[in-house]
């Protein structure tokens, strides 16, 4: 049952509950690339790796000692809230919506990327996954790789981060009224440590996605929107492994 009023966050409980997952995986992106790369490994294959290891235990961990301090169980209830069902027809509009929205943020916003990550230069060739050349691996590791991106990156991050970021958090930062939405988005775009440079394009892409869950108050909407876009993603990838 939908919770009207659920406990608010501080600013400051807002911001560490948003990012210091985000350094958790960034630290953990540090240790273990250099590692895969030395074992003639792509630096993109260490993203989903530690989406398991670090970002799931992570952010359901905390998820679940919320709902142990709250109903003495470890148990949701309570704890992710935007449980609305909007129906059928208009949750599929919105998700259609929210991703071809996002699709085009994203591509608007490529150039600016390019442009922003020529401020981060001062970082080691390994940190710039997006830049790798994947066709100089193996047929093998390729596929490996984008089967890990499909199914961890695709799907369990999107949905353990939709849980976090849309049901956990963003109804404990009603208290910024009309701002919440924005904040929120910014936030979720920042925690992304590691990639720093999408920070504008991805703020701006996420930003519908976070209006139309926190107006329709239906977590689905977010969890299958993301889903799309990540899966969408990672068939262009499979596309030019194949050369289909």
């Amino acid at each position: 049952m939908e919770i009207a009023q659920p406990s608010q966050h501080k600013l400051g409980q807002t911001i560490a509950y948003h990012l210091l997952p985000g350094l958790f995986i960034l630290a953990a992106y540090l240790l273990l690339t250099p590692f895969l790369r030395k074992l003639g490994l792509p630096s993109s294959m260490s993203l989903w790796i530690i989406c398991l290891l670090v970002l799931a235990p992570l952010e359901l961990g905390i998820l679940y000692w919320q709902g142990k301090k709250r109903n003495g169980k470890f148990s949701l209830e309570g704890v992710v809230l935007n449980r609305k069902k909007t129906p059928p027809k208009e949750f599929a509009l919105w998700t259609l919506v929210v991703l071809a929205a996002s699709v085009i943020c994203f591509a608007l916003f490529s150039s600016v990327d390019g442009f922003l990550q020529k401020l981060f230069t001062w970082l080691p060739e390994w940190f710039f996954f997006s830049n790798e050349d994947l066709s100089a691996y193996s047929k093998t590791i390729q596929f490996v790789n984008w089967l890990g991106i499909f199914l961890v990156s695709g799907f369990i991050g999107p949905y353990i981060e939709e849980l976090y970021f849309r049901g956990f958090l963003l109804p404990r930062m009603a208290w910024m009224k009309k701002s919440a939405p924005l904040v929120e988005a910014f936030l979720f775009a920042l925690y992304h440590f590691w990639s720093p440079w999408q920070v504008i394009s991805r703020f701006l892409a996420v930003l519908p996605l976070v209006y139309v869950v926190n107006w329709k108050k239906d977590l689905r909407i977010g969890v299958v929107a993301h889903w799309l876009l990540n899966i969408a993603g990672s068939l262009g990838l499979l596309f030019a492994i194949f050369k289909v």
